[in-house]
């Protein structure tokens, strides 16, 4: 049974959906605005940094291991989502986690179609590694788009000779863009926040008609061996749960080790958004930090 936080939350927020119709740069202020309602620790300082030609923002809490790091994947569907967006989840992950945290500004679609996000996600962990910070001392993150870049970004990485990063903890991520059988079908009101139409918008901004199993956009169809150890939170209700049952499935059986954290029935897409207000939104950040800390020390 989800908290009466946040079913108050949920409720609120329904009533200000951003309608299919709107544009893009509409669907970008709404995103943001998440920020004004949720606000960010103000305590967690920002630097403007570039990752290897990439621009990027530094969130830095108090008194925290600068030889540790997090690369956090902003999620959007690869066509929305900034600071603003996200500043809630990132500074509380950071001070969970005790480290800093990077986030890649990477260009966003329908302007900057695939591939153009995913290689800016790879030049900024190239970038990350050049400024001489270790590789077993950093963890990926993201949500929605971003957890499916966590991915795509470690499977490119491997093919092409990069190292890999200590762990990945990928917050409802997003690994299938065709979705056959799973969210393109799925129960409308099953999400709160999260219908089948938006992700079909997002697909065709990101893809435009491109192939969509290229596992670059979608990882599930990628190699899953070889990778370090995976933690996926979702929730039971959302629209994305088979894509993280899938995935997850799919690492374990190429010989992977994934930790799966499933969050009860009625809680929606990326509900660590609602944080401080609502419990389960807490503790899922915290959660994620603590598994960034075990395996990034």
């Amino acid at each position: 049974m989800i908290s009466p936080q946040m079913q108050e939350q949920i409720a609120v927020l329904t009533q200000s959906v951003t309608p299919l119709e709107a544009t893009w740069p509409e669907r970008r202020a709404a995103y943001d605005a998440l920020g004004e309602v949720y606000p960010a620790l103000e305590e967690v300082q920002r630097e403007e940094v570039d990752l290897g030609g990439v621009p990027a923002v530094r969130f830095v809490p108090p008194g925290v291991d600068g030889e540790r790091a997090i690369l956090y994947f902003h999620g959007g569907g690869y066509c929305i989502g900034s600071t603003r967006s996200h500043a809630m989840i990132v500074t509380r992950l950071a001070r969970a986690a005790g480290c800093a945290l990077y986030f890649p500004l990477y260009r966003m679609a329908p302007e900057h179609r695939f591939p153009v996000p995913v290689e800016d996600c790879l030049a900024a962990w190239q970038g990350l590694l050049a400024q001489g910070m270790a590789p077993e001392r950093v963890a990926f993150s993201g949500d929605s788009a971003g957890g499916g870049l966590c991915f795509s970004i470690m499977q490119m990485a491997r093919e092409r000779g990069i190292a890999l990063p200590a762990c990945a903890a990928a917050i409802s991520p997003w690994s299938d863009m065709e979705g056959e059988g799973t969210w393109r079908s799925g129960d409308p009101g099953r999400d709160a926040f999260l219908l089948p139409q938006e992700l079909e918008l997002f697909v065709e901004g990101f893809l435009g008609g491109m192939n969509l199993r290229h596992p670059m956009a979608a990882p599930m169809y990628g190699p899953l061996g070889g990778l370090p150890p995976v933690l996926i939170q979702v929730s039971a209700s959302e629209l994305l749960y088979d894509d993280a049952v899938r995935l997850a499935a799919g690492i374990e059986a190429a010989g992977g080790r994934v930790e799966m954290q499933v969050a009860e029935e009625g809680t929606p897409h990326v509900w660590h958004h609602m944080v401080p207000v609502v419990p389960e939104s807490m503790e899922a950040i915290e959660a994620a930090g603590a598994f960034i800390a075990r395996h990034t020390i």
